[in-house]
């Protein structure tokens, strides 16, 4: 009986914070940063500005995320059309929400301080990778034994469903899209699914097929086609022991969909991505940091990234295994259980270990997936980075998502610019490069410099700065960090890592979003 109200628990509570999303944003109440880009320096002043269309009595919450104390609260009062400000201040790196109420109207906003210095509050497990090949090896024991049924045909895909042999005696479900009318072979995209143990929660990613000319697989990680439930969606599992999580053999389906694509002749062999929203953007960071074969990562407003957060009372991402462990056990011995063991289901540890280019879409207002945890992997990234930023949408999907990912992915394969539907591509998006890697002799001078683009057309006139990431000594920039071509010398020998970022914002003040690109170079100073 237990067993089944900790079920219970876990699935409710979820399903109602992902079903909880704020539908504010139409409301006559708007909180904003102060600054348009919502960015600060940890000890910084900075104000929330609440306006309205009516005078009123404002009550204010400041978080770091829905689930921690208060860090600061109060009520204000608000005139028509005129920002009332609430000053705030953060000593340390991180994101905060606040929140403000005016009778039944309620709106979120959001803030990140030293975002480039967010970096967790645990370390990793020593054994993370013989894990994680410990999965492997098991998922290589079972036959992959795939089982396509047709499905849906069109002039321009022809769609089945698949299922594929996993580990622990399981199958994976899902669909495959293959496009029609251009030849053979074809690069390929696995989307990973958000959270719900609802039918449908998986559907054929035609787009994928039709517009961007790929291999299109989509797949469920419960026990049943995806078009049907699951009874025992997200069971069995053990979040204090890390070899009986749900999400082992979710990630194992994820390499095994992966396995599939590379059996297929229609494939070329080398060109594989991953996608995915919300839990989706967790597992395929998940999996493109565990499985090498994956050349690029689409991830939006990502859960699963920094669980060990609720325990200091800091933001965390979902499925919130701290809290879980709290309201369903309430001892502190499998609270620290549930610590050690969701350190091998973190996005952060696997983020580190991604080589490849990468398009992540953020939000400064969600309440699902809190800024910080989602930028905390984003910072562990070594390779080029693209990022949307939007201040105001919550744990939503921009627009312009499916038009940006597809320019992002006909940029990294460039395969994906002929496809079957009757249109010619022209826009590859945003594209950042730096110096490849070099050395130089001890006392040398390293020159660094770097170019941004949009549709090849060269964007050199934005914003921009060049950032230590790591190295054993001081680095001292002997010109402006801020230009596109600067220098730095060192303090002492070895091996240092710079960041480039550029910033695009010409929508910040009408939509409330922009653009930075990041790129990263190795100089090793001495032997």
């Amino acid at each position: 009986m237990l067993l089944f109200l900790n079920k219970k628990f876990r699935q409710i509570s979820l399903l109602l914070i992902f079903l909880g999303m704020s539908s504010s944003i139409f409301a006559q109440l708007q909180v904003n940063a102060s600054r348009p880009d919502a960015t600060y320096e940890a000890g910084e002043m900075m104000y929330f500005e609440v306006t309205s269309d009516t005078w009123g009595e404002v009550n204010y919450i400041i978080r770091f995320d829905p689930k921690t104390p208060p860090l600061q609260t109060g009520k204000i009062i608000v005139n028509p059309g005129v920002p009332a400000k609430i000053p705030f201040v953060l000593e340390e790196p991180g994101s905060v929400l606040c929140r403000a109420t005016l009778g039944s109207n309620s709106i979120v906003g959001g803030a990140i301080f030293s975002k480039y210095d967010l970096q967790g509050y645990v370390e990793e497990p020593a054994d993370f990778d013989n894990f994680w090949d410990g999965v492997k090896t098991e998922l290589a024991t079972v036959p992959i034994d795939p089982v396509l049924t047709f499905l849906d045909s069109t002039s321009r895909s022809e769609t089945y469903r698949v299922n594929l042999g996993n580990i622990n005696n399981r199958r994976v479900y899902g669909y495959i899209s293959i496009p029609k009318g251009i030849s053979p072979p074809y690069p390929a995209m696995l989307t990973l699914p958000p959270f719900g143990f609802v039918g449908d929660i998986c559907v054929p990613e035609t787009n994928i097929a039709e517009w961007g000319g790929a291999l299109s697989i989509s797949i469920s990680i419960h026990e049943a086609e995806p078009d049907e439930v699951d009874p025992n969606s997200y069971e069995p599992t053990d979040i204090s022991n890390h070899d009986l999580y749900y999400y082992k053999h979710s990630i194992a389906g994820a390499m095994r969909a992966i396995d599939y694509i590379f059996t297929r002749s229609d494939f070329n062999g080398t060109d594989i991505g991953v996608v995915g929203i919300s839990q989706g953007g967790g597992l395929a960071l998940m999996t493109a940091g565990v499985d090498q074969r994956v050349k690029c990562l689409v991830q939006t407003v990502s859960a699963l990234c920094g669980h060990s957060g609720h325990r200091w009372e800091r933001p965390a991402g979902l499925p919130l295994f701290i809290r879980d462990s709290r309201g369903s056990w309430g001892n502190i011995s499998h609270e620290d259980s549930t610590l050690n063991a969701s350190k091998y289901y973190d996005g952060i540890f696997f983020a580190k270990r991604f080589k490849g280019p990468s398009y992540n879409f953020i939000s400064y207002a969600d309440t699902i997936s809190p800024l910080e945890t989602i930028y905390t992997a984003i910072n562990q990234f070594r390779e080029k980075e693209i990022t949307f930023h939007s201040l105001r949408l919550g744990h939503e999907s921009p627009g312009e998502f499916y038009e940006l990912r597809s320019e992002f992915w006909r940029k990294v394969f460039p395969a994906m610019q002929n496809n079957p539907f009757p249109w010619t591509p022209t826009t590859t998006g945003y594209d950042v490069i730096s110096n490849a890697d070099f050395s130089i002799p001890s006392g040398g001078t390293a020159t660094l410099s770097a170019n941004v683009t949009y549709n090849t057309n060269a964007l050199n006139n934005l914003p921009a700065k060049w950032m230590i990431v790591d190295g054993p000594g001081k680095v001292t920039f002997t010109t402006s960090p801020t230009s596109y071509s600067t220098s730095a010398i060192f303090s002492e020998d070895g091996e240092y890592i710079f960041r480039f970022t550029a910033t695009d914002s010409p929508d910040i003040n009408t939509d409330f979003n922009f653009v930075t690109v990041s790129d990263f170079v190795k100089v090793t100073v001495g032997n």
